[in-house]
């Protein structure tokens, strides 16, 4: 990076581009590069990017969200927690000033969050959850266990999805602070995305008061629809940066590594998966593109959201796979950096939908609802998360 890199005008403006800037070459080659507090905490301008309502400013669009994730993305995947709100988005997605101060410190970088769904027995199928909420004097108390979750270490407040008792089947979502009665974080070992801690979250009767429940009782899916359909977006956008850094790796080691009397750019076999890798990971930024256009739009995105997350994801693991291999022996040590990009984006192709299941959302917002609940052995009707999409 360097400070005369039009890319950082474009993105943050002069001043902003400059903290981006010092905060880079202040971190680089420090253990603190990868960690997106870091990063927040000397940069806290870039928490408010999509927070509409910070000193009255105007939120950036989806679309420019996209642009700025995949530049922290080509840094590192660990810094795609930097930009926006993250998880605590979710919060704006209601009509509810009580949360104004929690959204207000996160925007100012005093304050983050961490959503917490997946359970030892409950990943993406969420009729599985076992968290409860039992209606008590004044809100709930809720006791389970939610496991494989990143940020709890680093996160003031906890975003809780629970089966509420006796509601039915559907969702709903609490603000927990870390500091409440009953809580209780472990940590889990990962093998890439370490920029954030990983673990699991014990909840023992946990006291909520209802003014923490977002949007009502059984409004989880909705909310998980919308807020998702962003996020997705938002990691598509990092892998992709990640890849684009791999693949500049490998444009630049082509042009110079000497192999059999010239540059081993001039074999052709090199050029044609470098060709095939690019493409790959151009199509997949039109993907992208593509879903938050339709954000911005206002129009159902979820579909194409999970389409652009798993595509993305995909093609960039190909890619940095590729350019790993390319490197040679270079390319399975820790100073050439290529190892870490695949195992980053190894966690992110299992983190906020695995590959397989946004496939399967896929197919089911293009070829219905019937042929979904088929597949689970399902016969009744359920809320769909999505509209059936049309793509031509």
């Amino acid at each position: 990076m360097n400070l005369d890199d039009p890319v950082l005008k474009a993105l943050f403006g002069a001043d902003t581009g400059r903290r981006v800037y010092d905060c880079w070459a202040g971190l680089v080659n420090t253990p603190d590069f990868h960690k997106p507090t870091a990063w927040r905490s000397r940069v806290p301008e870039l928490c408010a990017l999509d927070h509409v309502g910070h000193n009255g400013g105007s939120v950036r669009t989806s679309l420019e969200m996209m642009h700025i994730a995949k530049f922290f993305g080509s840094l590192s995947l660990d810094l795609r927690d930097v930009p926006g709100l993250g998880h605590a988005r979710l919060l704006s997605l209601i009509d509810n000033s009580g949360f104004d101060d929690v959204l207000t410190r996160v925007a100012k970088a005093e304050s983050y969050c961490a959503v917490c769904i997946t359970e030892p027995d409950c990943g993406s199928d969420l009729r599985a959850m076992k968290t409860t909420a039992v209606r008590v004097d004044g809100g709930y108390q809720i006791t389970g266990r939610k496991q494989y979750i990143s940020r709890l270490r680093q996160a003031d407040y906890y975003l809780v999805f629970a089966m509420v008792e006796g509601a039915g089947r559907g969702l709903t979502i609490f603000l927990i602070p870390a500091a409440a009665d009953g809580l209780k974080v472990s940590d889990i070992s990962a093998g890439g995305l370490r920029g954030c801690s990983w673990g699991a979250l014990d909840l023992s009767d946990v006291l909520v008061p209802k003014c923490h429940t977002l949007g009502g009782e059984g409004q989880g899916s909705s909310l998980f629809s919308k807020h998702f359909s962003f996020w997705r977006c938002m990691m598509a956008s990092a892998a992709l940066g990640t890849a684009q850094s791999a693949l500049s790796k490998a444009r630049d080691r082509m042009s110079v590594r000497q192999s059999f009397g010239g540059v081993i750019g001039r074999f052709t076999h090199l050029q044609q998966e470098y060709a095939k890798h690019a493409s790959r990971v151009h199509m997949a930024w039109l993907l992208v593109v593509s879903a938050a256009s339709r954000i911005d739009k206002q129009c159902c995105s979820y579909v194409d959201a999970a389409m652009a997350k798993a595509e993305s994801v995909e093609y960039a693991i190909g890619a940095v796979r590729w350019c790993q291999l390319m490197h040679g022996a270079n390319g399975y040590s820790d100073d050439c950096g290529l190892i870490k990009m695949l195992d980053d984006l190894l966690g992110l192709s299992v983190a906020d939908g695995t590959t397989d299941v946004l496939r399967g959302q896929v197919a089911r917002g293009l070829l219905g609802e019937q042929l979904y609940l088929q597949s689970l052995g399902r016969n009744e009707a359920t809320e769909s998360l999505m509209r059936e999409r049309q793509l031509w």
